[in-house]
């Protein structure tokens, strides 16, 4: 089975006992937010406030070279969603609800050192729709949407930034909007 799926990602039988040894370039540390690509952002702050009881810490408008996107960042025990509504049809977040339906957009993964996250999951087969974007506490990559899981990952490294900056935001978002990749 193990073999199919690395035949199927450009992996050969050998290169098992390479990912043993990538591991400890790769070490996870958590989940740093989920980002749920939504319809009716207000609508969705609501139920995530009163039905779920998340508190609101933020909310912001990102702008692209066409489109855009409205995000809030709502908190609970330590669990961060982030709400993203895509303000145009053509927005990457109104294509990705258009193709998939509400849900999942991305999920955000903290890591120790993002390039080296990159490096080691591009060598195991995983594209990348953005480059490395840094501001000062803050390094964050979008892989690619994988076709086996429909899900894109966020590698994030935090250095003493808690939030969501806007000009890594908009950094990625024009990225990802100049790929055409959503």
């Amino acid at each position: 089975m193990q073999e199919a799926v690395d035949s199927k990602i450009g992996l050969d039988a050998t290169s098992g006992d390479n990912r043993k040894a990538e591991s400890s370039f790769l070490k996870f540390r958590g989940i740093d937010h989920i980002a749920i690509a939504v319809l009716d952002l207000e609508a969705s702050i609501l139920f995530f406030q009163d039905v779920l009881g998340f508190e609101l810490k933020g909310r912001s408008h990102v702008k692209g070279r066409s489109t855009g996107m409205l995000y809030a960042n709502l908190e609970s025990g330590g669990i961060r969603f982030v709400l993203c509504q895509g303000t145009e049809p053509t927005s990457q977040v109104s294509e990705l609800v258009g193709r998939n339906g509400v849900g999942v957009a991305h999920i955000a993964l903290e890591v120790d050192n993002v390039d080296a996250a990159v490096q080691t999951l591009k060598s195991r087969g995983l594209g990348f729709d953005t480059t490395v974007v840094r501001c000062p506490g803050l390094a964050q990559a979008f892989s690619s949407r994988s076709i086996e899981t429909g899900l894109s990952f966020e590698f994030i490294h935090r250095d003493g930034e808690s939030g969501l900056l806007e000009s890594n935001v908009q950094q990625l978002f024009g990225q990802l909007e100049q790929s055409g990749k959503y």
